[in-house]
Order: C-alpha cells, then structure tokens, then sequence
C-alpha cells in the first residue's frame, strides 16, 4: 500500500536526507538544487535512490511560480518511493493562510501561474468558495476590487481552499516530520505544540484550518506559537528556551530541529544566504532568501547517516 503524508516512519534508514528552505516560488531555483545535488534529471525524473527529500513549506508567497513547483513535487512523490525515496512537503505559514482564504502576501505572479496549472478540483468552485470566510472574501475584493476574475485571483483562491484541488491536495501534508533522529517543522516546535504525537500536531493543523470560518483566530494554523509561525527560539533565546528546545527534542528522540520561515539574514545580517546553526548545532536554520523577493540564495542542508550536517550552496 503506498504510504501516505501520515504514515511517515522516523525511521527512514540509510541513505540521505536533503532539506530545502523556504522557496517563494523559486521553480527555477528548485530544480537548480534538485539537479546539481542528483536528485532529478535533465527531464525532472526522480532519479535518487534511499534519499528524503524535505521541503521546509512557505512555496508560496512574495512572488513567483508556486504553481510550478506544487506540479514538480507532485509527480515526484509518486516517482521517488519507487527507488526506496519520500518526498516530504511540510505546510508552511504562507500555506496556511492560502488554505484559509488569506491572500495579502501573495501576487499576481502566483495567481496567474496557479491559474495555470491543471488541478482539478475536488468540488464545484461554488462549493470550494464556501470554505472561505466572508472577512476573507471581504478582503481579498477591498484589495483588488472588480479586477479579481481578469487577475486570477478568484481562481487562485477556489483552487487553494481545502475543497480545492491544490488546496486539498496540500492539507494532506503534515506541518512537522521526523527522520533518523532530525525533526523538521517549518516555523518551531514548542512545549505547547512540540510534546505531543506528530500525528495528533499534524490533525491539530488540519482542523484547524477546517474550522477556520467558525474560529477567528484561525486555530494552530495562525496563532503566533504554532508550529507555522513560531520564532520564539530565535527572537527569545536563552537558557529556558534552551531547556524547552531539549525536551522537544527529547520527546521525539532528535538530536536536532530543522527549521525555516525566518530569514538567516534576519537572525545574523552578516550571515546573509547561509544556512545558520543555533544552540549548539541542536537547531538549524535553513531560511536562506531562495525566494527571488528575498535574494535568490540556494541552499540545502545535507544529512547523512551520523555524519555531521553539511550546508550545500549553488552559485
């Protein structure tokens, strides 16, 4: 039986682990990785065996092809476990508010490039347009007014709500993994959401967004802890996030998180483009400005066995 986003193991056995940060939308960027590190061939084949590939989420937002790159992983998901690999997609913050319906972050570029792409969806567009809510409806009309069905914006959102194609197709994926020892989330993973199952974090997410329309605050997917947005590690460090960093950690039996959604260049200016580590290499940065909006800066982060983590750049 093929395995699903859900059933990952946290044991994914030898061979390699490459995660990727924040892409914005940077297709090109992403096959640029891809290929110079194996993973794909010069048709965009999944060609490597025992290797996780995990993408730290926020493929939208700020720009770009995002549409692109969900049609890539896509495909590869199906391709990779045939040569024994997982393609991992973690949600991200920009995700989560697409899924609900928030668009103030995304732009014409994406719209039109989602527009594009063939996902058929799930439900009628009117039946899709009943998972947003009217606030959001509100806004998306007050910023763009009558030019949203000429944009593309219309149809970006039908397509990411839950009941869209894309939309649902997204809300499968979990917000956190762990592999051979390493957890990945895209913003942190506090007491509060980091001592729990991964499976019960990952459902929290999803409903969630489901009961968004009925939740102001938009549940786990919005609020400023959350496993999307989290930054508490790095804006707060000190001793007792030193100490709650270990129990996580403890908790799922990881030596170290990996985590994206803050820019490197935010944490360290000088350290601009480069993959950062954080408490005593216990945490990993790998929010490098891929996105073309925030530099176009490629990286990834390469884990091997008990080798230890090897940041990748491509010029």
């Amino acid at each position: 039986m093929p395995l699903t986003p859900e059933s990952q193991s946290e044991d994914a056995g030898p061979g390699r682990i490459l995660a990727i940060g924040d892409l914005h939308g940077n297709h090109a960027g992403l096959r640029r990785i891809l290929l110079d590190t194996g993973l794909i061939d010069g048709k965009d084949r999944w060609v490597a065996r025992d290797t996780h590939l995990v993408l730290m989420g926020d493929v939208l937002g700020r720009g770009g092809e995002p549409g692109k790159i969900f049609d890539l992983v896509r495909r590869l998901e199906t391709e990779a476990p045939v040569l024994g690999s997982r393609v991992h997609l973690l949600l991200g913050n920009h995700e989560a508010l697409a899924l609900l319906g928030i668009l103030r972050y995304n732009t014409l570029e994406e719209f039109r490039d989602v527009a594009a792409a063939d996902w058929a969806p799930d439900q009628t567009g009117s039946e899709a347009g009943e998972t947003i809510s009217a606030e959001n409806r509100t806004e998306l009309d007050a910023k763009f007014g009558k030019r949203l069905d000429m944009l593309g914006a219309r149809e970006f959102q039908m397509a990411l709500s839950p009941r869209g194609g894309m939309g649902a197709w997204l809300l499968a994926h979990a917000s956190a993994v762990a592999l051979n020892g390493h957890l990945f989330v895209h913003g942190g993973l506090n007491r509060a959401h980091g001592l729990l199952p991964l499976h019960e974090l990952n459902a929290l997410v999803r409903s969630g967004i489901a009961a968004a329309a009925a939740r102001p605050d938009g549940g786990a997917p919005l609020r400023g802890d959350g496993p999307q947005w989290n930054r508490d590690y790095i804006l707060h460090p000190g001793p007792d996030r030193d100490v709650e960093l270990q129990e996580v950690l403890d908790y799922h039996a990881c030596q170290r998180m990996v985590v994206g959604h803050t820019p490197t260049s935010c944490i360290v200016p000088r350290q601009a483009g480069r993959i950062l580590p954080l408490y005593r290499g216990r945490m990993y940065c790998i929010d490098t400005g891929i996105g073309r909006a925030f530099g176009g800066h490629l990286s990834a982060l390469s884990l091997e066995d008990d080798r230890r983590p090897k940041a990748l750049y491509f010029a």
